[in-house]
């Protein structure tokens, strides 16, 4: 009988145990949500306020300038305000990617300020009331892949012009966590490596191709045309190579010389007497130097426009100088999608384009 009541007893205490890890665990094991929102997008906390007065035409301007190059302007993020206030009554806005916080100290009743003093230190923020500015990064506070940029001055005057010398580093911080994002989906079908082989021995450059581009069909040694459908239009990547001949290639000039050269060869829409060409009338021809995994090479950003026909869009070029061959290779990538955006359609293309290494 004792053994029994025993037994009993400690069955009940296990099951006791049992269902109270359980219960444990279940409130430990809870799955943080993973941050979602479209590429390039940006919501700015801040008090209505001082968004109205100030902050709102700053940000416009530092976080919405247009992308370059499109043929119609798109602003490099998409930018949405809310309130402090939202981020508890309406939980869905915690889970976003990124965020900017702008508070102005002074106001200590501003639910920004608040918000700020409970999530940062005390020596960061006695660090801005005494500097008159400070900014800090946090992520994952609410969700898995999330990035909260705060941005506070020791009075609005301040967080405005502080803003006006950090966006730069701010927009950087979040268009490379942005790129990681176009990466994956740019390569969520792998690499094409016989696309690869082909365009390396028809340029001398070895570039990582994602699955779904095809091969348009040209005879030619040292040209390959690749093409991926997309809604309403296609991604295309241009490759090529040339002798390098004198030191004038290397500019704004030589880059458009032989983009000119290939369109002019290759490149054609369905009309008779059509060719691609680069259009720096209506918009200009950006370029700059660079190094491209090594190699010097000159980016360029511009339009391109069929002639004798009405199809337009933008292009990325990259003309890099392989010394060891004494060559310049010609990598572009152009996009057709008449009535689309073409933001992330330009930075998929630039994605590919960067892995270009000459062999």
């Amino acid at each position: 009988m004792t053994q029994r009541f025993f037994n009993y007893l400690l069955a009940l205490l296990l099951g006791s145990v049992a269902f109270s890890c359980g219960d444990e665990m279940q409130q430990t094991l809870q799955p943080t949500p993973s941050a979602f929102g479209r590429i390039n997008s940006l919501t700015v906390v801040a008090d209505s306020s001082l968004w109205m007065n100030g902050a709102r035409d700053s940000v416009a301007y530092f976080f919405e300038s247009p992308y370059i190059i499109l043929p119609q302007p798109e602003p490099i993020f998409d930018v949405r305000h809310i309130e402090p206030g939202v981020l508890s009554s309406q939980p869905t806005f915690r889970e976003l990617r990124n965020y900017l916080v702008l508070a102005d100290l002074s106001d200590e009743n501003s639910p920004a300020t608040q918000m700020v003093i409970a999530d940062l230190n005390d020596a960061k923020i006695q660090q801005v009331r005494e500097e008159g500015f400070g900014s800090a990064v946090a992520r994952n506070k609410w969700a898995t892949g999330q990035q909260l940029v705060y941005l506070m001055g020791r009075n609005r005057q301040e967080l405005l012009d502080g803003l006006s010398v950090t966006y730069p580093a701010v927009v950087k911080r979040i268009a490379e966590r942005e790129n990681e994002r176009v990466k994956v989906t740019t390569y969520f079908q792998g690499i094409d490596r016989r696309l690869g082989d082909t365009v390396a021995v028809r340029s001398g450059a070895r570039i990582d191709i994602p699955g779904g581009y095809e091969l348009v069909p040209i005879d030619a040694r040292d040209f390959a045309w690749l093409r991926k459908s997309t809604k309403g239009g296609s991604l295309n990547i241009m490759v090529t190579r040339v002798p390098y001949e004198r030191q004038s290639q290397l500019t704004k000039e030589g880059l458009k010389e032989i983009r000119d050269q290939i369109g002019r060869e290759y490149i054609s829409s369905t009309l008779s007497n059509t060719y691609m060409k680069v259009n720096d009338s209506d918009l200009p021809l950006f370029t700059e130097s660079t190094q491209l995994n090594g190699a010097f090479a000159i980016e360029g950003r511009g339009i391109w426009e069929m002639e004798n026909d009405f199809q337009a869009g933008p292009f990325l070029s990259y003309l890099i100088n392989d010394e060891a061959d004494r060559q310049l290779v010609l990598i572009d990538g152009f996009v057709l999608a008449p009535g689309e955006k073409k933001r992330e359609l330009m930075s998929e293309l630039q994605q590919v384009l960067l892995t270009a290494e000459v062999q």
